[in-house]
């Protein structure tokens, strides 16, 4: 099933591998970063999204879970 990460970037479910979420401390930003295989399982494609703050980061990763339920 794709699933969309944002506007014009579409990610098929089953190859995505990992989210990661890190808080950069100077700066208090947080970054998620989705991991997923994109063509073959020997590649290996990052997306990763900067938020300001954790609420935006929150509903990010909320909707991404549904969205993959």
């Amino acid at each position: 099933m794709l699933v969309k990460i944002e506007d014009g970037f579409y990610l098929n479910s089953q190859h995505i591998i990992a989210v990661h979420v890190s808080k950069n401390p100077e700066n208090g930003l947080l970054e998620i970063s989705i991991q997923y295989t994109p063509h073959s399982i020997q590649q290996v494609g990052e997306y990763k999204k900067v938020f300001q703050s954790q609420l935006d980061a929150e509903i990010f990763l909320s909707e991404l879970n549904q969205k993959l339920r």
